[in-house]
């Protein structure tokens, strides 16, 4: 017998995780996905501890880390090598990096194949007494019981809910992955490295390949449109060789240019029985490294829930678990983004001073802190 019937609208990382979430509790789920098949986006994603936690939950934890590097370490520095953070050892930390879709795969391993509706666009849902009905093609496909929309930072449907539209954050840049990466790194490690408005990061991703991204300033997001891996290569001049290394040793189609925007922190996450899930509700800067985390988070969160309430009653539940938490990290990641791009520059020097004035040790306590697992369970 199951607890009901639910609908998932997008088949991303949050996605995913709130359709294995709500299956773990009995529910009957449905995924929809506009594309023909669940294609990953992005190069590679940090998981930090609390979202290991929450994969643990979901039953693919244990697949995840067997195909991911550890990221055993992290720091923040300056183009003329001065700290700014860290290093900070994450030994027992249980963080990876995995491919995005080594993630992918691993929660969609979890769903039974006939869950899925690929190649089936969502116009709408709306409140039909007690179920939401999904409209595509302008009529009803389905009523269901309970119904998570997890389709993306441009969401119409977390537009008309939530009033929290996405807006472009002033910065633009690019991800790669460098398969055979050339230069020296440190095993495990990942760093970002600023100068004035513009910065790398790089992190070891495991058997000989390095994640990378560069990020800089801009007016406007159609900027986007400058940055290729030429645009990248050169820029990487005057920082760190292996920088430069790691970005000329990229294959050119494997590099992908990102426009940055983000939803403001969300109010409320839905309504009734219609829950907003991943970037659909809480888009943020990725400084955090924890976009993909909170989005798994939701999962586990609504998963819990729904073994022990009815459909009605999850959404207050789910908010009071998860509101703060999504505002605190938002909040931290959005500093950052002042901090590296869109601030003034006597707010940047300031922030960055105290930033290097903090000792590692105090960075390391207040990083573990930050990564401790919510308790949903």
């Amino acid at each position: 017998m199951t607890a009901g019937n639910a609908a998932v609208i997008g088949g991303g990382i949050a996605g995913l995780s709130a359709a294995v979430g709500l299956g773990k509790a009995g529910y009957d789920v449905t995924l929809f996905e506009r594309a023909p098949e669940i294609r990953p986006m992005g190069a590679a994603l940090s998981i930090w501890r609390g979202a290991m936690a929450g994969l643990d939950w979901l039953e693919c934890g244990d697949a995840v880390r067997a195909g991911s590097a550890p990221i055993r370490s992290i720091a923040l520095s300056t183009r003329d090598g001065r700290a700014l953070f860290g290093p900070v050892d994450l030994a027992g930390m249980d963080s990876w990096l995995p491919m995005r879709t080594l993630l992918q795969a691993a929660l969609a391993a979890r769903l039974d194949p006939a869950a899925l509706r690929l190649g089936h666009p969502v116009e709408d849902v709306r409140p039909a007494a007690d179920k939401v009905e999904v409209i595509a093609q302008g009529q009803a496909v389905g009523a269901f019981d309970l119904c998570v929309v997890a389709d993306g930072i441009h969401s119409a449907v977390a537009d008309r809910l939530l009033g929290n539209r996405a807006q472009f954050r002033s910065y633009v840049g690019a991800l790669g992955i460098a398969s055979h990466a050339a230069g020296d790194w440190p095993e495990g490690h990942g760093e970002e490295v600023w100068h004035g408005d513009e910065r790398f990061g790089l992190f070891d991703a495991g058997e000989g390949r390095r994640y990378w991204f560069y990020m800089r300033t801009a007016r406007g997001a159609e900027e986007v449109g400058a940055i290729d891996h030429a645009f990248v290569a050169q820029r990487s001049t005057g920082w760190a060789s292996v920088l430069g290394e790691t970005v000329r040793s990229t294959n050119p189609s494997h590099v992908i240019p990102v426009a940055m925007s983000a939803r403001p922190a969300p109010k409320r996450l839905g309504a009734g029985r219609i829950i907003c899930v991943g970037d659909a509700a809480h888009a943020m800067e990725p400084n955090q490294g924890q976009g993909g985390c909170q989005g798994i988070e939701d999962g586990w969160a609504l998963g819990v829930l729904a073994q022990r309430l009815p459909p009605e009653d999850i959404l207050p539940a789910f908010e009071s678990l998860r509101l703060a938490r999504l505002r605190s990290v938002m909040r931290d990641s959005l500093l950052m983004g002042r901090l590296a791009h869109y601030g003034s520059a006597a707010e940047r020097a300031i922030g960055r001073a105290a930033f290097a004035a903090t000792p590692a040790s105090l960075d390391g306590w207040q990083l573990r802190r930050r990564l401790a697992p919510p308790a949903y369970a």
